[in-house]
């Protein structure tokens, strides 16, 4: 026998479930198959963020044959990069606040 689950949805969810297919140009069952490959992957210690399909498939076709194994990978680096920077930003700052004090001080 298949290891199978079963999710009872309301009649009410099914309904917004087949419009939402039907606007994806998608049938029922491969949204319901999307769906699903989204819960293996939801992991607690990671959220979920959506991009516009055009721009990931963009970084897709940028990250092939580099060290990022997917989007997931390339998205979570060049967010810590950009953080990174912000806080190098951030000290930046706080030295020049300083470096003003002490100038009107006299000590500089």
């Amino acid at each position: 026998m298949d290891n199978r689950t079963t999710i009872q949805v309301s009649e009410d969810i099914r309904k917004q479930l087949r419009v939402l297919a039907s606007t994806r140009d998608s049938s029922y069952q491969e949204l319901l198959e999307e769906m699903i490959t989204v819960f293996r992957e939801l992991d607690e210690t990671k959220t979920i963020i959506s991009i516009p399909k055009k721009l990931g498939n963009e970084i897709g076709d940028r990250i092939q044959g580099s060290d990022f194994n997917d989007l997931s990978e390339y998205v979570t680096f060049i967010l810590r990069l950009l953080l990174f920077k912000e806080e190098l930003v951030e000290k930046d700052d706080k030295l020049d606040n300083v470096r003003r004090r002490l100038e009107s001080l006299g000590y500089l």
